[in-house]
């Protein structure tokens, strides 16, 4: 591993070599001088996080705490020596990747087509290779979205690419972290009525609450007016991914609303769930949205042949219910 000296040495100019790959956005392109400049700036913003997590665990070492705890069972003070060098070791990884595509004098891409990492989860009881795509996700959502007569703004690809782009290394830190496998690329979704019945399968159920708070017309959520690309889990019941499964029985007052799925974007990823897998989300548990419906917050599950909606008091808990964790990016 790289130095951090050497890490964050300024890259002095050099000629790119030309590249044959041909380029095929329509967008004005930005000159390799700007691109240069860009990842220059990504590399010297890693330099603080990783010197303060370097810090951090010096301090630890000093302080007991990779000390097993009297209440702890032996090794818990193991795991988190292990689990700290592990973080300041992927984000080592990422800045030497970053400086290691600025020296070698190649012609920057306009964006990273490919992203494949790894997650291994917290309990070392899954290990994912995970490899994201983002042209052929764009192809995916665009033939969905006509297909399903949903309106495409004429700026969804070049902002998604954009989106996409701009937050790359957290993109690739969060799915590391979290395992999050699937993106979802989403025009804005103003009109949740209108989008629910074209993302119908056999209908709906809704619960009374639901209806008292104006039912689909009515519902809310943040950030509908907005193109979004948003990492979440392409898996059917929250127990079956262990980042989801500690996600039950939590009570809606402490949903993460920035960080869950909407009822916008549960409907869009139900509908292409089931026509790839032919199966429904939920169908073995229910999910906590970030939708609120009147005084009440949102969840939704599969039963008896239709989609449930239901609306219920932000101080509710159950063992069965979670969220689908999420992290968007939006313009």
């Amino acid at each position: 591993m790289e130095s951090i000296t050497n890490l964050f040495k300024k890259t002095p100019d050099t000629k790119t070599k030309p590249s044959s790959k041909k380029e095929t956005l329509s967008r004005p392109k930005k000159s390799q001088e700007e691109l240069r400049n860009i990842l220059e700036n990504k590399i010297q913003s890693q330099k603080l996080p990783i010197e303060q997590s370097i810090d951090k665990y010096r301090q630890s070492l000093k302080d007991g705490t990779f000390e097993d705890g009297e209440d702890e069972e032996e090794g818990s003070g193991e795991e988190r020596k292990k689990q700290m060098q592990e973080r300041i070791e992927r984000m080592m990884d990422r800045a030497e990747k970053m400086k290691s595509k600025l020296d070698n004098g190649e012609e920057l891409p306009l964006y990273t087509e490919d992203l494949s990492t790894t997650y291994t989860s917290p309990d070392k009881s899954k290990t994912e290779q995970i490899t994201i795509n983002i042209e052929q996700k764009l192809q995916e959502f665009i033939s969905f979205y006509n297909n399903h007569n949903i309106e495409i703004p004429e700026d969804l690809e070049e902002t998604i690419l954009e989106l996409w782009e701009e937050n790359i290394d957290d993109i690739e830190k969060e799915i590391q972290e979290h395992g999050f496998n699937e993106i979802l690329l989403v025009p804005p979704t103003t009109d949740l009525l209108d989008l629910a019945e074209k993302m119908k399968e056999t209908g709906y159920y809704e619960s009374d609450n639901f209806k008292e708070g104006g039912s689909f017309e009515k519902a809310q959520s943040q950030n509908q007016d907005k193109i979004r690309l948003i990492l979440t889990h392409n898996t059917q019941n929250l127990k079956d991914h262990p980042e989801l499964a500690k996600t039950l029985n939590i009570k809606g007052q402490d949903v993460p609303l920035d960080q869950t799925l909407t009822l916008e974007e549960y409907l869009i990823l139900s509908k292409k769930y089931f026509e790839e897998t032919g199966k429904h989300l939920d169908e073995d548990g229910w999910t906590w949205l970030a939708t609120k419906s009147g005084s009440r917050l949102v969840y939704s599950s599969w039963d008896v042949g239709e989609c449930i909606v239901y609306a219920i008091d932000f101080s509710c808990q159950n063992g069965l219910l979670g969220l689908r964790s999420s992290r968007s990016y939006s313009r």
